[in-house]
């Protein structure tokens, strides 16, 4: 994935940027929910096994991603301020 610098797009390209950025926030929303509900069913069936701890490998990695389009988000509306 290439890196962005924020402070060089317009703000039209921010725009897409933060379309962009936000869903992919939603997607990984949706795969740590269904996971965590994997985990809890494979949990109730047959006990604790890697599926149960499976999801917080994936929290770090969504904390990043929403960080990131946090920091669309105050690019944009440092922009809009000035």
């Amino acid at each position: 994935m290439k890196t962005t610098i924020l402070s060089e797009l317009s703000l039209e390209e921010l725009s897409i940027e933060k379309k962009k950025r936000g869903a992919m926030v939603g997607a990984y929303i949706a795969i740590i929910i269904m996971m965590v509900g994997a985990g809890v069913v494979v949990t109730i069936r047959k006990g604790t096994s890697i599926f149960t701890f499976f999801p917080l490998v994936f929290v770090p990695i969504f904390l990043v991603i929403y960080k990131g389009y946090g920091d669309v988000n105050k690019e944009i509306k440092s922009r809009n301020e000035a």
